[in-house]
């Protein structure tokens, strides 16, 4: 009987769930009775889990640090998907698991120490009709820079652990804050007995490669008979230097922390304070942030009262953090400089002007959007400043030896202040025509509150079962003040102040918007175990939020139910078995509106109405996204805890999408024209997550362990638009930050891309009009491809001898397209290598083309007229032409360290690393790095707007332990 059982078993536990858990600031745990942290900060046997979870110790994000700590997750957790955006170092991160789910955020909840936090990504912009975007777009005419967000002002070493909730069922507990899951982070306290005290330093050389490949032999164009210079370099044979190669420098980041821990058997104290120091590549570039931590644990009436109470501030500035696009991204106007201009003498990038008797710009060049690098790193440049203040306390009480009372709260205050001035003498295009100048600023100040109640209760029911429950109340508050301020109007030029400006109704922008959102929360869960073999999970929550207000929804209500078996203990298994358990579970989760979409209020710009918040219409009045998650796992144990095998499927549909600014078909409006907002799409994502541990070696001097995460998701928008109005052929929806490349449409995935193509006939043969030119389809909105990894995989090994450590990460994202606007700028002003090939080899030959009337194009076409066609000045005349191959394989991380074991009066140990990020491709086709965005926004992804080249960093580190 138990030989037929296996096998049926076996089948059945295929489909299930990836759990690594690893114990804090140490090696892997194996214990199978290990407690983990949950949702609500809510401690549990990991055997008694339901669902997937993943998580890594603290250690594992110091080894190598990165001033933004969520890019040292990549890689390391199965099935998320971190892209780190185009600003450089502290800049913003964007993070998805399982996939996009929102057309407004598919961003997880951030949780410290069990209080939800909010998060507030990037620089926020508003839009005529309120919509707050974050950071840069794929847009070629952007002016936004990223401002960061609040993972890049965490200290890594205060970190005991991260866990990643990444399912609806894992984060249920957290309401329509938690819809696209949680990221726990439980931060260090001090232990009882002996002070500690530690001190990290690392430095890192960051230095740019893999740049684009760019031609230095054929020269500006020039017109005989006018005697003028072009902007482009389609002119004769010649050379000139690789100015790109020499602007960009080494860059430097150097990192300082200073930790104390000390405590007794009643209270326990942590304190910690840190630096980091960067120079960009860029001139002029550079970033700084302090940061400064305070926890306490302390102890209370016999050990029944337990206060524990925790602040956490830090303070940011950053200067000419790359934006993406040509306005003010120094790194196109080096890359484009027409080839023979001697660029040496613009370093002196001022003069002073005779007449007007302030600094003018020297360039060869001021028409157009085309300036001198450093005019605009030093009279165009944008400063960020990030404050940062997280404040938690927590009581909690022992009334009995099983029931315990918790009542906790935080407070979050930050701010985000951008400013870009630009100097009298800029170009017009860009600052206007008064020419005196012309001020950009934009500032986030958020308030935000949050307090609960828990009861916690673990009664003895008898010795075969078990019964865990938590009921509770919470209470959340967030209030947003952004203003966004623009004007050339300077009555006294280069003076950038606010008292300066000349301000006149409908001139300029002058927008303060006040969102506040408020929610209100019970919720309750039970755990029922049956002699530790079986477990049952219940969970219960109802919001009541602001944001419906208006709405026909005075609340949202979800459920999710999870049941978990220990086959270990169930059936007599082979001796191999150290554990094996199946597990299921279905979850809805609600996610609220933004705080105007249900109540629209007015957007003011400088006394004038410019749109409002939302266009509503009766036939779809708004109503909340909700999801809808089933997953299967299994987690098995093999060789006595050697061999860890995590597998997990799931299926999720989030339905009611809310779809912004959607033109309104006949029958939603009177109005021919008229844009409205509606809850129409579902989308879906499935997949699986993988994770595999194996201590190949264990045990002496010498220790091996090597580990697998791997996953894969398929997005798929099952509906958009309500088919009583819409034609599904016909319609799109523009994703937020996806310039006129990312769109949906049903039966397409989250973040496709679309644009212009060649003009092909029913053979699949380009079409080329009589000077051999490839035509461009009339469509311009052909699918081109879509930008998201079709399989994700890490790979890291740690080995260790006696005192001797080595690491390194390789992970690989496979599949998707991507699409870049700067190679058809690069083509279209004849500074790309392959346009001078084609000058040298006579010109394209173009594959498998025909003329018009279906007669084969055997010739070649000249290649300024080939280059110039598919091309564009800031975006391609045919978008097909650039899309790349989004697969890469990458060395990510490596580190090779040596601990001397001192043990003298006054130190411990000491530890010296040598350390590397981002080192090399193993496997890479597109001519930038997939992985990079614009800014944090549902769109952007997969599309390069003269980003940030390829970073290479190596350095090293020292830990002293006191």
């Amino acid at each position: 009987m138990r030989k037929a059982v296996i096998p049926v078993l076996l089948v059945l536990s295929f489909y299930s769930n990836a759990q690594e858990r690893k114990a804090a600031d140490t090696t892997k745990t194996t214990d199978i009775q290990e407690v983990v942290v949950t949702s609500l900060g809510i401690k549990r046997q990991a055997r008694s889990l339901t669902y997937s979870s993943q998580q890594i110790g603290g250690d594992e994000l110091t080894e190598v640090k990165t001033p933004n700590l969520l890019n040292s997750i990549n890689g390391k957790v199965s099935n998320v998907q971190i892209n780190r955006t185009s600003g450089g170092i502290g800049g913003a991160v964007r993070v998805v698991m399982r996939g996009d789910k929102s057309t407004r955020n598919s961003q997880p909840l951030l949780v410290i120490d069990g209080i939800p936090v909010i998060n507030s990504i990037g620089t926020s912009k508003i839009g005529s009709d309120g919509t707050i975007s974050s950071g840069g777009g794929a847009d070629s005419y952007n002016g936004s820079a990223d401002a960061g967000d609040i993972f890049s002002s965490i200290n890594p070493e205060d970190i005991q652990s991260m866990t990643f909730l990444k399912g609806a069922s894992a984060a249920a507990l957290y309401g329509s804050q938690g819809s696209n899951g949680a990221i726990l982070i439980t931060t260090k306290k001090g232990a009882a007995g002996k002070a500690n005290l530690s001190f990290t330093s690392s430095l890192t050389f960051d230095k740019a490669y893999a740049l684009p490949k760019l031609q230095h032999e054929f020269l500006q164009s020039h017109d005989a008979a006018t005697n003028t210079y072009g902007d482009d370099s389609w002119g004769v044979a010649g050379s000139s230097k690789d100015y790109l190669k020499d602007f960009l420098r080494t860059g430097t980041t150097w990192t300082n922390s200073l930790t104390f821990s000390a405590g007794n058997e009643k209270s326990t104290s942590f304190f910690s304070v840190a630096n980091t120091t960067n120079k960009g590549i860029v001139p002029v570039s550079n970033f700084d942030q302090y940061n400064v931590n305070f926890r306490n644990s302390s102890k209370f009436f016999d050990d029944k009262l337990t206060l524990d109470a925790n602040i956490m501030a830090s303070m940011q500035e950053s200067k000419n953090r790359l934006t993406p696009g040509v306005y003010f991204n120094p790194i196109y106007q080096v890359a484009v400089l027409p080839r023979g201009v001697n660029f040496d003498q613009y370093k002196d990038y001022m003069y002073l002007d005779s007449e007007r008797q302030i600094p003018a710009q020297n360039w060869y060049n001021l028409t157009g959007i085309r300036q001198n690098p450093y005019w605009i790193l030093n009279r165009n440049a944008s400063v960020s400043k990030n404050k940062n203040v997280y404040s938690s306390v927590a009581l909690s009480y022992q009334i009995n030896n099983w029931l315990t009372a918790k009542v906790r709260g935080n407070y979050t205050y930050s701010t985000s202040n951008t400013e870009r001035d630009l100097y009298a003498f800029t170009v017009p295009s860009i600052a206007g025509s008064f020419g005196n100048g012309k001020m950009y600023y934009n500032n986030l100040e958020t308030n935000a509150y949050y307090g609960d109640a828990l009861l916690i209760g673990s009664p003895n029911i008898s010795d075969n079962i078990s019964f865990d429950f938590t009921v509770g109340a919470s209470i959340s508050d967030k209030k947003d003040v952004v203003t966004e301020i623009q004007s050339e109007r300077l009555s006294v030029p280069n003076l950038f102040s606010l008292s300066n400006i000349y301000w006149s109704r409908g001139s300029g922008t002058y927008t303060i918007f006040t969102p506040h959102r408020q929610d209100q929360s019970v919720f309750a869960s039970t755990t029922i175990g049956y002699k530790k073999m079986l477990y049952l999970d219940l969970t219960f929550r109802n919001d009541w939020s602001s944001t419906l207000f208006g709405s026909n929804y005075s609340g949202i209500d979800y459920e999710s139910v999870g049941a978990n078996a220990i086959l270990s203990d169930i059936f007599q298994l082979p001796q191999a078995f150290s554990f094996w358990k199946v597990r299921a579970s279905y979850a809805t989760v609600g996610n609220a509106l933004e705080p105007t979409y249900a109540n629209p209020v007015p957007i003011l710009n400088n006394g004038v109405i410019t749109g409002y918040s939302a266009y509503l219409t009766k036939l779809f009045p708004p109503k909340p996204e909700f999801n809808k998650t089933f997953e299967v796992g299994t987690e098995i144990r093999l060789f006595k805890n050697r061999l860890n095998f995590d597998f997990t499927f799931y299926n999720s549909l989030v339905q009611n999408q809310y779809l912004r600014q959607v033109e309104a078909a006949p029958g939603l409006s009177d109005l021919s024209g008229t844009k409205i907002d509606i809850n129409a799409g579902e989308i879906q994502n499935r997949g699986f997550e993988m994770s595999l541990s194996y201590d190949a070696i264990k045990g002496g001097d010498l220790n091996w362990t090597t580990t697998i995460n791997a996953s894969a998701n398929r997005n798929k928008i099952m509906k958009l638009f309500p088919s009583e109005f819409y034609s599904g052929d016909n319609s799109f929806f523009d994703l937020v930050g996806g310039g006129n490349y990312n769109k949906l449409k049903a039966g397409g995935s989250f973040g496709d891309i679309y644009g212009t193509a060649f003009l092909r006939n029913d053979a699949g043969q380009i079409i080329v009009d009589a000077k051999g030119a490839p035509m461009v389809d009339p469509n311009s909105r052909k699918f081109l491809g879509n930008p998201n990894p079709k399989f994700i995989l890490g790979f890291s090994n740690s080995f260790s001898y006696k005192n001797f450590k080595l690491d390194f990460l390789i992970d690989g994202k496979f599949g998707g397209k991507v699409l870049s606007l700067a190679e058809a700028t690069y083509d279209y002003n004849g500074v790309s290598q392959r346009s001078a090939d084609a000058r040298r080899d006579g010109g394209v030959a173009i594959e498998n083309a025909v003329y018009q009337n279906g007669t084969p194009y055997t010739g070649k076409t000249d290649a300024k007229t080939y280059y110039t066609t598919i091309g564009g000045q800031v975006a391609p005349n045919i978008a097909e032409a650039y899309m790349y191959e989004a697969t890469t394989v990458r060395l990510r991380q490596a580190s090779a360290s040596y601990t001397f074991r001192v043990n003298s009066k006054y130190m411990r140990e000491a530890t010296v690393s040598v350390i590397g990020t981002n080192l090399f491709f193993f496997y890479k086709k597109a001519p930038f790095d997939p992985e990079q965005v614009s800014g944090v926004n549902p769109g952007g992804v997969g599309v390069d707007v003269f980003g940030m080249p390829i970073t290479r960093s190596l350095g090293f580190s020292v830990k002293l332990n006191f």
